[in-house]
């Protein structure tokens, strides 16, 4: 009788610090913010057929610098929500080989994240309008379907779970090899 008791004592100590453990975990996964990432891409188009490929990639790289730069980012922020800004993270990357330039912008609000890479690429075209070598035209509007959103919350929630069912396996496992 003592054995039985013993072994349910042991099971109760891990199924309680087996739940403790998946709360914890799920708590913490629960705190980390979301991030949105939403991306709008520019493309540059030779004006005459005289201009040559390196040029307008050239151009399309330091496009590419400007869009990227914080005070871009700011700029477009202010616009977008002036009231009470989140933070934004912006990367602007040119494809290679093309005069394509993608604008990722991430933040904790789909919205904003949508509206400025939206932002930015139109003041790319705006930039772009006095350009004696190449048209600046939008090529991809960011909207509200193409937006990434991390961390994968169901998978993390899947991994704990998958996690502390293998850890009760192999605890009930090695109960019963202990007890006779």
């Amino acid at each position: 009788m003592q054995r039985l008791r013993d072994r349910w004592r042991t099971i109760g100590l891990l199924v309680g610090g087996l739940a403790l453990v998946v709360t914890l975990g799920a708590q913490l996964i629960l705190l980390v913010p979301t991030t949105y990432t939403a991306t709008s891409a520019v493309a540059l188009r030779p004006l005459t057929a005289e201009q040559s490929a390196d040029s307008i990639e050239m151009q399309a790289h330091e496009f590419g610098v400007t869009l990227g730069a914080k005070e871009s980012a700011a700029e477009v922020l202010a616009e977008v929500a002036p009231d009470r800004p989140p933070q934004v993270a912006v990367t602007a990357t040119r494809d290679p080989g093309t005069a394509t330039i993608r604008i990722a912008v991430s933040s904790t609000n789909r919205d904003v994240a949508v509206d400025v890479a939206n932002g930015l690429a139109e003041r790319a075209e705006e930039l772009g309008g006095t350009d004696q070598m190449a048209q600046v035209v939008v090529a991809v509007r960011a909207g509200a379907a193409g937006v990434t959103s991390g961390p994968p919350r169901r998978l993390y929630f899947a991994a704990l779970v998958a996690l502390a069912a293998l850890l009760l396996a192999g605890g009930l496992y090695r109960i019963r090899e202990r007890t006779p």
